[in-house]
């Protein structure tokens, strides 16, 4: 007689129900684990940060110690990111030394901007194509939002408007670029001297008067100043006393006049300077001011030994441009500018 096996002992067999719900925990935990692992580790970003670097003008704060304007860009659009790791190689003979960061990129959309625009005789010549026109035109084109401008022009020859010393008010700050654009043309003349100390001093008052944000002055001129009432000092102590950096274009292709006092005027106001601009460059240097007034940082140069007055100073920036969720863009630009005696007046 065979006696049953007790319940303890006799083999239990899952139910399909319970098989599955298993598999299921399984499939699951596998799913969260290879989540967490994919996860872990975010890939890097390919985006660069920018594209390309202009630079946009000298500032010189002592015979070795030069200061340069920069944007980064995407294209032909501003970048914005934080500048890292610079590099100077020098393509000038005998010449060595350092640069550091001297400011990150600043932006703003808005621009408050005084354009004066030299209408002296000698733009015939130098501009006979008034380039400087289209130039101009191309820069109150590219104003957005809240952005303003007023023109001016100067030369000694024409009775000032009320209350300037020396220019011709043609707009005040505005945003009509219709008026704007009627202003540069009626600007846009060649006629008398160069009064170009007493041009700043107005252009001032006018970017300044209205109390609007980070006002600038972008001054335009093809010679020295040979009559203006004011001196350079006054010039820098009425741009200082407001608070506009001067930003001053030496037109000049060949390179032979001595924009020794305009290239102070710009630096001591915390503007930037360039010369051996000939008519042609204007519109792309304009354009470049533009996106200078609106995104830029500094880099700064010191060098070993103050070159002599004279010497062309030349060669290439690099920095590093890295923005959050981007790839660090590694950019390079060339830089050239003039030694000039600075040891007394010119």
């Amino acid at each position: 007689m065979s006696h049953p096996q007790p319940a303890s002992s006799l083999p239990v067999r899952p139910s399909r129900r319970s098989a599955l719900r298993s598999w299921g925990a399984l499939l699951g935990l596998s799913a969260l684990l290879a989540s967490c692992a994919s996860t872990g580790t975010p890939p890097a970003p390919t985006t660069p940060t920018a594209t390309g670097m202009q630079l946009n003008g000298t500032r010189v704060l002592g015979p070795s110690q030069v200061q340069f304007g920069v944007t980064p860009l995407n294209g032909t659009q501003t970048a914005t990111g934080t500048l890292s790791n610079p590099a100077v190689t020098f393509t000038t003979a005998g010449v060595s030394g350092t640069v550091s960061v001297c400011g990150q990129v600043s932006v703003q959309n808005t621009v408050t901007a005084a354009v004066t625009l030299d209408a002296t005789g000698s733009m015939s010549s130098t501009d006979p194509d008034v380039k400087r026109r289209a130039a101009a035109k191309a820069f109150v084109a590219r104003m957005t939002g809240d952005s303003q401008a007023a023109v001016l022009s100067f030369e000694a020859s024409s009775a000032p408007s009320a209350g300037l010393i020396g220019s011709r008010l043609h707009q005040d700050l505005t945003s009509d670029q219709t008026a704007l654009n009627r202003a540069i043309d009626n600007a846009t003349y060649a006629s008398g001297t160069t009064n170009f100390y007493d041009a700043v001093v107005d252009a001032v008052k006018v970017a300044s008067r209205a109390g609007r944000p980070s006002p600038i002055v972008l001054a335009l001129t093809d010679g020295i100043d040979n009559r203006s009432s004011h001196s350079p000092d006054d010039a820098i102590a009425a741009a200082k006393a407001a608070g506009v950096p001067v930003y001053a274009i030496g037109l000049d292709a060949t390179g032979t006049l001595d924009f020794t006092q305009m290239e102070r005027i710009a630096s001591e106001t915390g503007g930037l300077f360039r010369s051996n601009i000939a008519a042609g460059d204007l519109d792309a240097y304009f354009s470049q001011l533009y996106n200078a007034f609106t995104a830029q940082g500094c880099l700064e140069l010191n060098l070993a030994a103050a070159p002599a007055p004279g010497t062309t100073v030349a060669g290439t920036l690099s920095v590093d441009v890295t923005d959050y969720g981007k790839a660090t863009s590694r950019l390079s630009v060339p830089f050239s500018y003039a030694v000039r005696d600075t040891s007394g007046p010119n």
